[in-house]
């Protein structure tokens, strides 16, 4: 049992209001000013660092498996804005960043097939050196 408590607000007899004597009952701040500038350029440049990775994930795929760079990196860019979408926040920040995403994606697949004759990846058909002094 916790002893005899008072009957308006439900606390023990010893208890003293102490240090924080007002602050129980603060209000809510308002929310932040927004600053579109500031939103803007972070989108862009988490939405260029984000294209730069996949892209770098698809060169991989390209030289492990032989996949073709813009399938790559149009299926990897693509699970990567759905995911923005469905777990990244709901604000205008996130949205313009699954926006931007969603951009590169599109606009970056259609550029890798338009130079998709010019792309030649071939890490392990390197000739021997001639200073070696071996022939095949």
């Amino acid at each position: 049992m916790a002893g005899k408590r008072f009957t308006v607000r439900s606390r023990s007899i010893r208890w003293r209001e102490g240090r924080y004597k007002g602050r129980r009952g603060s209000s809510p701040r308002p929310p932040p000013k927004p600053r579109p500038v500031l939103d803007i350029v972070i989108a862009v440049g988490a939405s260029l660092i984000a294209a730069f990775f996949v892209l770098c994930m698809a060169f991989s795929l390209l030289g492990a498996y032989g996949t073709p760079l813009y399938i790559g990196y149009g299926v990897m860019m693509s699970l990567v804005t759905g995911g923005c979408l469905v777990f990244g926040p709901r604000d205008r920040a996130g949205l313009m960043i699954a926006g931007g995403l969603g951009v590169l994606c599109v606009a970056g697949t259609l550029i890798l097939y338009g130079v998709r004759a010019d792309v030649h990846y071939h890490p392990h058909a390197n000739e021997r050196p001639a200073a070696t002094g071996k022939r095949e």
